[in-house]
């Protein structure tokens, strides 16, 4: 279902002014290239969140078509994202392909910034990536499936984020999932993590802290 808001139900809880700001000024120049689709949970906590930052996103700015869709209503969709963790807000490219781009969890705080690269990136008006690295970025061993495990609140955590999304956008054989820890325990103790941003692997190798694309392509490699 589509969200539709009316001003007395924002309550800029999520998105505050300055932030809201800086969304309007980013997606200027974006009309419908990119596309949100999102797959909550009913009685979620977590589902609720999304639900109220998507609301809050599209009463700022209708440059981004949202639409939302609750486990199991649109199984082409969910077909699509191949996510293994819900909720999750997934970005989609003007022509309806999957970015390879999703998180589990609000991209509000610091978080903001990645999901306004991430944005800008699929709509082709930011993020141009040097050849070297393209070249280098090809040249990875995929499938490769990349979660970041994140808080909104940590200051490193975004630059890792970040990096991520630039190689799935950049290449069909790798996926980007923002995790809020916070919000999945679970994986926190499967996967012993202490400390954040985590970068885990295909589900098996883990690296910790912030990395630029460069020092991302180089551990990967």
């Amino acid at each position: 279902m589509d969200i539709e808001n009316n001003k007395k139900d924002i309550a800029n809880i999520f998105i505050d002014a300055a932030s809201e700001e800086k969304i309007i000024s980013a997606f200027e120049h974006i009309n419908g290239e990119v596309s949100i689709r999102a797959v909550l949970q009913p009685d979620c906590k977590l589902s609720d969140k999304i639900r109220g930052f998507l609301g809050e996103l599209t009463y700022i700015t209708n440059r981004i078509p949202v639409s939302i869709s609750l486990k199991g209503e649109e199984p082409g969709i969910e077909e699509k994202i191949g996510a293994d963790i819900l909720p999750v807000i997934a970005l989609f490219d003007k022509d309806g392909e999957f970015s390879r781009v999703c998180y589990h969890g609000v991209p509000g705080g610091h978080e903001l910034e990645s999901f306004i690269s991430a944005v800008t990136s699929i709509a082709g008006v930011s993020q141009i990536i040097s050849e070297p690295l393209l070249e280098r970025i090809n040249r990875l061993q995929t499938p490769l499936n990349l979660k970041i495990g994140v808080s909104p609140t940590c200051i490193m955590c975004p630059e890792l984020v970040q990096s991520c999304q630039s190689l799935a956008i950049a290449s069909s054989g790798i996926t980007s999932q923002m995790i809020d820890l916070n919000h999945f325990p679970d994986l926190v103790k499967r996967f012993k993590i202490m400390s954040i941003p985590v970068l885990i692997i295909n589900d098996k190798d883990l690296i910790f802290g912030g990395k630029t694309l460069e020092e991302l392509i180089s551990k990967l490699e």
